[in-house]
Formats: C-alpha cells, structure tokens, sequence
C-alpha cells in the first residue's frame, strides 16, 4: 500500500492534507489475471501434449518408466508455465522494482492454484454425483431382483441356459462353504503376511508420491517468482543534478 503526503498547509483549523488524500493499492491485477489464464492454458495445452505422447509410446516402454515420465512431465510443465506467467504479469506492470516484481510472481502463482484446485474440486463433485446416481440405480436394480428370484427359480434359468444338476449341486456347495473358506484365507499366516507386504508397499509409495507433489508445488512456486524477476522493468530513480540558470546561479532539480 502507497500513502500520498501533500507538504500543504492547513487552511482549517483540525483537518490536514493527509486525511483527505486516499491510500490506494499499486496492486495490479489485471496484469495478475492476464498471467495467470496464460499459464493456465499453457498447462492444459502441454499436459494435452504429454498425454499424446505417453499414449504413443504407451506400448513401447514399461509401465514404471511410463509413470516416472508423466510426474517429470508435470513438474517440467507446472513450472515452465507459471514462469511465463509470471513473466507475462510483470511485464504488463509499470513502475515496480524487482522485490515487487518478484511477489507479482508468487500472486500469479497462488491464483492458478487457486484455479485448479477449484477445477478439481468442480470435476470431481460431478463426478461423484454421477458415479452416486449410477450406483443408486444399479443397486435399486440388483435389489430388486434379489428379492424376486428365489433359489427354484435360480436352478430353473440355470437348467434352461444348459447347467446340468451336477454342476447346480456342486455351486450350491461351494456357496454355503464360502464363507469358512474366506475365514481360513484371512487367518492363514502367508496371506497375512502378503498383505502386510501390499500394505507397507503402499505406505511407502503414498510418501513418495506425497514427496514428490511437495517439491514440485515449491519449484513451480520459485519458478514463478524467478520469472516475475525476470520480467520487471527498469527500476525508476530519482537525482538532484546541478544545473545553472540563465543569470549564472546554480539550481539544483
């Protein structure tokens, strides 16, 4: 925030120049928005890009290397893009020093952050509305006909689509001893320590990953700041230079 002080003086008595002056903000948000939807369409158009790619390339190469490629890409793409939205923003801005350009930087950031994360949250609810009405109705369904069909009428669909009795009988066993079989794989020490194994493969793998977003949010962040830096113009100063007047005396402007 800039405050303006007029060295004016008071013509009423109680009221001074710098009450009636207003505080206004350097603030430039509309260079703020202009560099945000830039990198913000630069994102989707690379993330398109990569994504051609990888489905190009998809069968040539294991899915491991494929995946270590795409979070490489993203983080390369995020911080490429908020680099030139930062630029973008401080060069639509007059008269701001390179501290000030850099925090043009880190706005720009925030804001495409911002916008994403609205995005996400956007896609995602409709999403899961969707997915929660298709569910609603296959269950409704499933119900529905689980409390019409009875066993006779299950046996007899089976009879009619070529099921000979053998079969039938042998189902109807394994489905009354399932139960006792899923107890004894759960309580069997091998199975438990595989799944301990999926489980520890899992955490360790949910910690990279969480690692890995951490670090690329920071570099996209240095990366916008470094290129609202980058993009600020020259810094403005002011010099009292001698000069002299026509009848020899020295001023100083």
């Amino acid at each position: 925030m800039v405050g303006t002080v007029v060295n004016t003086p008071n013509t009423h008595s109680g009221t001074s120049a710098e009450e009636l002056v207003s505080v206004r903000t350097r603030v430039n948000w509309g260079a703020i928005l202009a560099g945000s939807v830039l990198a913000l369409a630069l994102y989707f158009l690379l993330t398109l890009l990569g994504g051609a790619i990888g489905f190009s390339i998809g069968d040539k190469t294991s899915a491991q290397t494929l995946g270590t490629a795409a979070a490489i890409w993203a983080i390369v793409v995020t911080a490429a893009c908020l680099f030139v939205g930062g630029f973008v923003s401080s060069q639509l801005t007059v008269g701001e020093n390179k501290r000030e350009a850099a925090l043009y930087g880190l706005m720009v950031w925030a804001l495409v952050f911002a916008m994403l994360l609205w995005l996400m949250a956007t896609g995602v609810k409709a999403g899961f509305n969707a997915m929660v009405g298709v569910a609603t109705a296959g269950s409704v369904a499933v119900d529905t006909t689980a409390k019409n069909t009875t066993q006779g009428d299950w046996e007899a669909l089976a009879q009619k689509a070529g099921v000979d009795q053998k079969q039938i009988d042998e189902f109807k066993v394994k489905a009354k001893d399932a139960p006792a079989r899923a107890k004894e794989a759960i309580e069997d020490p091998a199975n438990k320590q595989k799944a301990e194994q999926v489980a520890r493969d899992a955490g360790e793998a949910a910690t990279r990953v969480t690692w890995f977003t951490f670090l690329g949010t920071l570099l996209s962040m240095l990366a916008a700041a470094v290129g609202g830096y980058m993009g600020a113009g020259a810094t403005f100063r002011l010099f009292a230079v001698p000069v002299r007047s026509t009848t020899g005396r020295l001023l100083v402007n």
